[in-house]
């Protein structure tokens, strides 16, 4: 398979990927939702996210890549860009690519820097620079700012505990019962830190996040429909089946072969 093919085949990184296009046009697939790339398009792609790409011959563009583990320990807001059902695709003024830019010319410095001892530490400081950089330029795209002030107090903290959790417990529960019980809190409080943060009630977080997965499995493997099913808690296909269409609006199978040819390069 040549690098291209398997570029423009669906695959999952186990590492964080921000892509900034400075040239040139292609396209570029997250979880199934497909962008179109020019000059000033940012893309945060997370660990085990299932993405695409076709770059024209003429695109240019700088890619950070780094593990979960590397970066400084940021605050709550970081958190929030790092979550899965955040954006992951930006589009940048002229003046914002020019102000990136600045930041990753210093951090290619550095990483091409023969170490002297501090390497690491200075990536580290860096890094943070860069995504507490892109942190700010994102809130001013898509988000509420109300949701970043309730980021700062008691709701923002249980909100992000809730987003583990639930990344580590989806496939087993989908009931908002459960999540308030592993993180000791009534549904009631949980209910209120989902929606000052996320403008939207605890089950829908919980729901959006199966069927990103049940996307993902699909455009990922080859999988039976049924064993897609399995892995994410439901005993029965056609609630599964039930389930994909409210919140897709088709069937899992409908899905598949509709992703399949509109990603084809």
């Amino acid at each position: 398979m040549t690098t291209l093919e398997f570029l423009a085949s669906p695959h999952r990184l186990d590492f964080h990927q921000i892509v900034l296009v400075t040239g040139g046009t292609g396209t570029y697939s997250i979880d199934s939702t497909r962008f179109e790339c020019r000059a000033g398009s940012l893309l945060w792609t997370r660990p085990n996210q299932v993405i695409q790409s076709a770059p024209q011959p003429d695109m240019d563009a700088d890619l950070i890549m780094f593990t979960e583990a590397f970066p400084l320990r940021m605050n709550a807001h970081m958190g929030m860009l790092d979550d899965v059902l955040r954006p992951s695709h930006w589009q940048l003024s002229e003046t914002e690519l020019a102000e990136l830019r600045r930041y990753l010319d210093l951090l290619r410095e550095e990483f091409e820097r023969p170490d002297q001892g501090l390497g690491e530490d200075l990536l580290k400081h860096l890094l943070a620079v860069v995504l507490l950089h892109i942190d700010q330029m994102c809130r001013t795209h898509h988000d509420d700012p109300a949701a970043h002030d309730a980021l700062s107090n008691d709701s923002g903290e249980l909100f992000l505990r809730f987003r583990r959790e639930l990344d580590s417990s989806f496939r087993t529960t989908r009931r908002v019962e459960d999540y308030a019980a592993a993180l000791n809190c009534t549904t009631r409080a949980l209910s209120r830190a989902c929606r000052a943060v996320a403008g939207t009630s605890t089950k829908d977080l919980v729901d959006s996040r199966v069927a990103l997965e049940a996307r993902r499995l699909l455009v990922h493997t080859d999988l039976p429909i049924g064993a897609v099913a399995r892995q994410l808690g439901f005993t029965e296909v056609t609630n599964f089946t039930k389930f994909f269409i409210r919140r897709v609006n088709m069937t899992p199978g409908a899905f598949r072969r509709d992703h399949k040819v509109r990603n084809q390069p």
